[in-house]
């Protein structure tokens, strides 16, 4: 987990690095995943590309933090994370402020593990759809903070997460 999350990062890092002036953003996300299965807070990183001035694409990966469960004599550990990339239509672009319905792809990613002599073990990705809506408020010369709301459709496990994310703007 400590790795992907290393490289998640490395690869926003890199990114930036060929950032176009006014273009790109990256920044960390707190969000919350609500969904019975999860149920739990995350952290995450983000990037944001803007295409234009009515379109931006916004990859992001989140981890959630872990689920336990102790019942009669043994524990039960779900470890949560997902990726994202998500079309962002600005249908609001002013100079401080930009509000926009997104559409996108995701991939969820579970890992149960447990006490071996009852539970056996296991991981699961999905991939799914994502729909929701969310607004930018640019703060200072190089600074955005955004707030969205997004239902992730994915089979049995479909949730609904509001996030917050505070970015840097090349």
């Amino acid at each position: 987990m400590k790795k992907l999350f290393l490289l998640a990062v490395v690869a926003l890092i890199s990114v930036t690095t060929f950032a176009q002036d006014g273009k790109w953003a990256a920044g960390v996300n707190i969000g919350y995943g609500c969904a019975s299965d999860i149920s739990k807070p995350s952290i995450g990183v983000k990037a944001l590309y803007n295409i234009s001035d009515k379109l931006a694409v916004a990859p992001s990966f989140n981890y959630y933090f872990q689920n336990k469960y102790k019942e009669e004599g043994f524990e039960l550990k779900i470890n949560c994370w997902d990726v994202n990339c998500d079309l962002h239509w600005n249908v609001v672009s002013k100079e401080n402020f930009k509000f926009y319905p997104l559409a996108g792809l995701t991939y969820l990613h579970a890992k149960v593990s447990g006490d071996d002599d009852i539970v056996e073990g296991g991981s699961d990705g999905k991939f799914g759809a994502n729909v929701g809506i969310g607004g930018q408020f640019n703060f200072g010369s190089n600074w955005a903070a955004a707030i969205e709301a997004k239902y992730q459709i994915i089979s049995d496990v479909s949730q609904l997460v509001p996030s917050l994310s505070l970015m840097y703007r090349f």
